[in-house]
């Protein structure tokens, strides 16, 4: 896979209502952490609840090919356009890497609650 230029690789973070919400690129290198680690998360019957209408719900990863991963309490959902599969990740290693990201002061600060 060629993930040779980091500014392919965009995030997303599902904050705001009314307003765009902030992204930014992703370094190739830890593009190919959260490849590695969606290909150890397991296969996810059962759907977690949606995400609130308000507030924070979750973040994107848009490859340059147009896949994309959301996160969200614990799932990451793949769409390729065609399909879509999800697995569960339970200690949200996927959302927390991918926000982990943002340049500095990219991202509102989020309630401990």
């Amino acid at each position: 896979m060629d993930t040779s230029r980091s500014a392919d690789w965009l995030a997303k973070a599902l904050v705001f209502s009314g307003r765009p919400d902030p992204t930014w690129a992703v370094p190739s290198s830890v593009a190919e952490e959260l490849l590695r680690l969606w290909a150890e998360l397991p296969s996810s019957a059962e759907r977690q609840p949606s995400p609130p209408r308000l507030g924070y719900r979750g973040c994107l990863l848009q490859a340059p090919d147009g896949r994309t991963w959301e996160s969200f309490g614990g799932e990451v959902t793949l769409s390729d356009g065609d399909t879509t599969q999800t697995r569960g990740d339970p200690g949200r290693r996927f959302e927390r890497l991918l926000l982990a990201t943002a340049p500095a002061n990219t991202l509102p600060p989020f309630s401990s609650n």
